[in-house]
């Protein structure tokens, strides 16, 4: 429990901090990216009202009282290309001048025109077309270095947020043992307390039990000496479950694994039920499969079985069914415990498996029931690896299902 608490908790800040450093990484390059593309589009804006020249003032960035870097226009490499579509004559910055770059320039310009928008961006290329009395005016911006740097910051914060999260792992971990310390001691102490008192309580319930035979030997059966046998009975059950409970609590394990016949082994246990289940009036049905071996506790695995027979019994309705099935499925083991009956809420069914937790009160003192049974089942199909879970219709069945 200790340890799931630890986890549980390291998770937890992982997660917040995650989402807190995906956000601000997030946010700062999303807006450097809105800042880039508002300086570019307005740096296109502007030579295109300017006939593809720069301007002699500097413009304004669209949506915001701040101007535009002054030495913008000298930093960036653009390029302005006139098109007069009745003469097919191009015009690159001023000049018809067919050098190499101008090529290229006009190679660009036409794929430009070709994709019928009038802004966008083209192989690292921002570009903005404008109508203009002799034609077209095509006006576009190098964003090749811009779009680098911009990867460049994406990386690089990408990298310190691991490497600050790995670090950060490490601090949770620590504060995580700090915290969970003092839960730990005091669970510790809960646990010895348990055993210590479950022993104690053992020596004079074994007094009082024989003291009782003893006084029924003499003076004979007595309302009140059959009183005190039945709930020295029920006392040396709860004592026993919660030593049970102390020792499955323990970090070391206290069972002997071994591979054994399972499928002999819940036989055994469950034919123990038959003479009981037919004085209660329950229609009592086995489904083993035959030679299914397991690696495990034989001793608390049959204690796992006769909780859940004993539970199943005890909460069926009369004449109802009582149904245990063994079987292989795939590459595991299905132990399912099936009955009749007023069934378990849905939002109590997560609860059952807790200590001294009964959903009804009054049906378990009835039964004789303290809420540990299927505490213990669980703890027991934990420490071998498994998982045990439960699902009812409510006023029709119930079944748990024991995965091994």
């Amino acid at each position: 429990m200790i340890k799931k608490l630890k986890i549980r908790f390291v998770a937890t800040i992982m997660i917040i901090l995650s989402l807190v450093f995906l956000l601000i990484i997030g946010s700062i390059n999303y807006f450097n990216y809105q800042s880039s593309e508002r300086q570019s589009m307005a740096l296109l804006s502007a030579l295109a009202e300017n006939d593809g020249m720069a301007p002699r003032e500097t413009p304004m960035v669209p949506g915001s009282s701040d101007h535009l870097p002054p030495d913008l226009f000298e930093r960036e490499k653009t390029f302005s290309v006139k098109v007069n579509p009745a003469t097919n004559l191009f015009s690159v910055n001023g000049s018809t001048n067919t050098s190499l770059e101008s090529a290229e320039v006009l190679e660009l310009a036409n794929q430009m025109l070709n994709k019928n928008k009038a802004s966008g961006t083209l192989s690292g290329y921002r570009y903005l077309i404008v109508e203009k009395p002799y034609g077209q005016l095509l006006v576009f911006v190098d964003q090749r270095i811009s779009n680098a740097l911009a990867d460049r910051l994406l990386s690089t914060s990408l990298i310190i947020g691991s490497i600050t999260l790995f670090v950060l792992f490490f601090v949770s971990l620590f504060l995580a043992n700090l915290m969970v310390k003092p839960v730990e001691e005091t669970f510790e102490k809960q646990k010895r307390f348990i055993s210590d008192a479950s022993h104690e309580l053992k020596t004079p319930l074994s007094v009082i039990s024989v003291n009782a035979d003893v006084l029924e030997g003499d003076i004979g059966a007595n309302k009140y000496l059959s009183h005190i046998q039945s709930e020295s009975i029920r006392m040396n059950t709860l004592v026993n479950s919660l030593l049970t409970l102390a020792r499955l609590d323990s970090s070391k394990p206290i069972g002997v694994y071994s591979p054994f016949d399972l499928s002999n082994a819940v036989e055994s246990i469950a034919l123990t039920f038959e003479s009981i289940a037919f004085e209660e009036h329950k229609n009592y049905t086995l489904k083993i499969t035959d030679g299914i071996s397991y690696l495990g506790d034989a001793n608390k695995i049959k204690q796992v079985v006769a909780i859940l027979i004993d539970n199943a019994i005890k909460n069926a309705d009369d004449d109802g069914l009582v149904e245990l099935i063994l079987k292989r499925v795939d590459d595991t083991i299905h132990l399912e415990v099936f009955n009749t009956g007023a069934g378990i809420p849905e939002d109590q069914q997560d609860k059952i498996f807790q200590r001294f937790y009964r959903y009804d009160a009054s049906r378990s003192k009835a039964t004789g029931g303290y809420g540990l049974g299927l505490a213990i089942a669980k703890s027991i199909v934990d420490e071998h690896q498994g998982t045990i879970r439960v699902s009812s219709e409510v006023g029709s069945w119930v079944r748990f299902t024991v995965i091994l």
